[in-house]
């Protein structure tokens, strides 16, 4: 979609640089320098939706991969922010990097330790708050 709309636009942008060449009036001229910088600007926002469409790539694939990452338990007790360690907590699974987050400092919150499924504990406390989605995903939890 994205790239029939960019090779439409090229055609246009090039058919009014030929016209540009072709007049030898300096009015008509204006005329198609206006009409290729208005092409210009719609090119400028379509390779911008481009460039989000890419960034999100490479997003989700670096998220697969990450989800491909397993913890056990004992795995993950490893990771408690402790002596220059990440900090990830679990929560329905999924396991997540804290280790940045200011209300996770030192690897604790509100009295919770990282290094942890901390499931029980965050379904008291946030129960349908949507907060994980702030965190990024480090891998799942596995039996073991």
């Amino acid at each position: 979609m994205l790239h029939d709309e960019i090779y439409k636009l090229s055609i246009k942008i090039n058919d009014n640089r030929i016209s540009f060449f072709r007049t030898p009036f300096i009015e008509n001229k204006m005329y198609y320098v206006s009409k290729i910088e208005e092409e210009l600007f719609v090119l400028d926002k379509l390779l911008e939706q481009c460039y989000i469409f890419l960034e999100n790539m490479a997003i989700n694939e670096t998220s697969e991969k990450r989800l491909n990452r397993t913890f056990t338990i004992e795995e993950l007790k490893k990771y408690n922010g402790e002596k220059d360690r990440p900090a990830y907590i679990a929560v329905d699974g999924v396991v997540y990097d804290v280790t940045y987050n200011p209300r996770w400092g030192g690897g604790t919150h509100f009295g919770v330790v990282a290094g942890e499924d901390i499931t029980d504990e965050f379904n008291k406390c946030h129960g349908g708050e949507n907060v994980l989605t702030q965190l990024e995903v480090v891998g799942k939890i596995i039996e073991g």
